[in-house]
């Protein structure tokens, strides 16, 4: 995951934060969702994707995706796969 952080720090400018939470909305977790599994405040979320939204040309968290996945489609599968209640459970 560090060299998917590396790559959106190179690519997009992204601080190592704002990659981490870009990397988390790439795999479809909610916004508040991410928040949490970063340890940060959901204020603190939307404020680093605003950010995220201007260093990558984006203004909708579905086009920041494409953006993303097309410029470096190997970060999908470098990126923490998003908890589902069914993923969770046990068999």
């Amino acid at each position: 995951m560090n060299e998917s952080i590396d790559l959106l720090h190179c690519h997009f400018g992204l601080t190592p934060s704002e990659a981490r939470l870009a990397l988390r909305l790439v795999t479809g977790e909610t916004l508040r969702s991410a928040a949490a599994e970063l340890h940060i405040s959901y204020e603190t979320a939307r404020t680093q994707l605003k950010s995220i939204f201007s260093k990558t040309g984006t203004c909708r968290q579905a086009e920041l995706v494409v953006v993303i996945v097309t410029a470096f489609p190997d970060c999908l599968k470098a990126a923490p796969q998003a908890q589902t209640p069914s993923s969770s459970r046990a068999a």
